[in-house]
């Protein structure tokens, strides 16, 4: 297949640094595959003493020892990639995270993103999809109906609403430092991506600790809320009120409008098992051992 000279330079410099001194002689292209909207190349490297597979997206070697057909290690590096992906999944089933469903949509995207990140501007784009989560987050939360009769409402900096939130969910002295911990969380995560997202020397460990940040930040605000909903308190889900009381929600007039509180979904007996069973054991045509941890 056609290949361009940066193509090429990009997948030498790549194996060369991972060969362990055993340089690439010859590299071509061997095909290109479109899976899922993701698109990975693969590359054919001969050395003095070997054959290999290149993979993009995220870029990393196999031997052709292991891997007779260039099918057969796009397969492979498919499933390694989706394990690596599966890593940062939200921690909530749909129901709970339904209560902010858009910040965690976009967060999915920020994660999506970095799957495929290569270059510090790969990983500034992965912190500015972390920040359009967090500006999502606030979007969420800027309901005058979380404001209390005669407070002040928040200017509608993010962290105002941030930190109102806090004080909204974790009322009273007995929840004092929930409360605090929920402002100073707000606070440092909304930093982090910032930093992130304008660093020039930005790589994948910032990325991922920035994905991290924020996945506890949704999780530990979707806890809060669940926390302050099974306290008695709802939402109305006609007009998302806060004011619901007695059963109605004074703003509409909708009776009833609140939802159940959340609840653990089991695990049926058949999926039990099925996460408790052995690892599969792979071809007998396939030595090589990969975990995540490896890649």
């Amino acid at each position: 297949m056609e290949s361009d000279r940066s193509e090429r330079e990009d997948i030498r410099d790549y194996f060369d640094s991972q060969s362990r001194g055993d340089l690439a002689l010859h590299l071509e292209k061997a095909a290109t595959e479109n899976v899922g909207g993701m698109v990975y190349d693969i590359w054919d490297v001969s050395t003095a003493t070997a054959r290999w597979w290149v993979v993009t997206n995220p870029t990393n070697l196999y031997t052709q020892d292991d891997f007779k057909s260039r099918d057969v290690v796009l397969t492979f590096h498919i499933g390694l990639v989706t394990r690596l992906a599966a890593r940062y999944r939200r921690p909530f089933n749909d129901l709970p995270a339904m209560l902010l469903d858009e910040p965690w949509e976009r967060w999915d995207r920020a994660v999506n993103a970095m799957t495929s990140a290569a270059y510090p501007e790969d990983f500034q784009g992965v912190s500015l999809r972390l920040r359009e989560c967090l500006v999502s987050l606030v979007e969420v939360l800027q309901d005058e109906s979380l404001v209390p009769n005669g407070s002040p409402v928040p200017k509608g900096a993010a962290r105002d609403w941030l930190d109102h939130f806090s004080a909204f969910m974790a009322p009273g002295r007995s929840a004092s430092r929930l409360r605090g911990y929920l402002r100073d969380l707000g606070v440092r995560t909304w930093d982090l991506a910032q930093n992130v997202t304008h660093s020039r020397e930005a790589q994948h460990q910032d990325a991922e600790i920035a994905v991290a940040a924020v996945s506890h930040l949704l999780s530990t605000h979707t806890a809060a809320w669940m926390r302050w909903e099974r306290q008695g308190n709802r939402r109305c889900i006609e007009c998302g009120s806060y004011a619901v009381a007695e059963g109605s929600c004074p703003r509409c007039g909708a009776e009833k409008p609140y939802t159940e509180a959340w609840s653990a979904i089991p695990l049926d007996e058949d999926e039990s098992a099925a996460r408790l069973a052995e690892p599969c054991i792979p071809s007998s045509d396939i030595s090589t051992f990969m975990s995540t941890d490896d890649f």
